[in-house]
């Protein structure tokens, strides 16, 4: 099939190849073998990368920046990669994971924190300011049976007021949390 579609665009051009895998891509064609008989294919959905749910502009615009941010996915722990990105420039950065419900309900309710009710989404999802202020706020929130955090860094070198990672967690969440509910449904 690749070689049939590289012919063919040998002959069409570029601009056609690049519709024609976008194509391919929405049909749902690919080389992978399906399932065998009596084993569960993964939903498209459960195979969703956090990296795909929000775009570099997106991310950009809630920052208010000009440079270009670039999506990561974190390191294998165990020989596994953490469901999670992170999208980064060169001064600043949000980092999105799926934490364990532990991790979760220790972060919310730690002494000294205050937690600012967010309700953006089907879940929780809240501002959690750590007493200690030279501790970074971050966001938790959960979706369905899974939990979640997002922190927010405006500016790497640490010289920003607190309320930004407020203002640009927020519409970062308004995006975010949507996508992962209909990816994770």
């Amino acid at each position: 099939m690749a070689a049939a579609a590289t012919a063919w665009g040998l002959r069409h051009g570029l601009g056609h190849v690049l519709v024609l895998a976008g194509v391919l891509a929405v049909a749902g064609c690919s080389t992978a073998e399906p399932a065998a008989s009596g084993e569960k294919a993964a939903s498209p959905a459960a195979k969703a990368s956090a990296c795909s749910l929000l775009n570099a502009d997106d991310v950009r615009q809630a920052f208010g920046a000009t440079e270009s941010f670039t999506g990561t996915q974190p390191d294998p722990v165990g020989g596994k990669r953490p469901w999670g990105c992170t999208w980064g420039s060169r001064s600043s950065y949000a980092s999105v994971g799926e934490v364990s419900h532990e991790d979760y309900r220790a972060g919310i309710k730690a002494p000294g924190v205050l937690l600012v009710p967010q309700n953006i989404g089907a879940g929780d999802s809240f501002a959690v300011y750590p007493a200690d202020d030279d501790k970074p706020m971050r966001f938790a929130f959960t979706t369905g049976d899974r939990s979640y955090h997002l922190e927010v860094i405006p500016a790497r070198d640490g010289d920003y007021p607190r309320y930004r990672q407020g203002d640009i967690g927020t519409k970062l969440l308004r995006l975010l949390i949507p996508a992962i509910e209909s990816s994770r449904n």
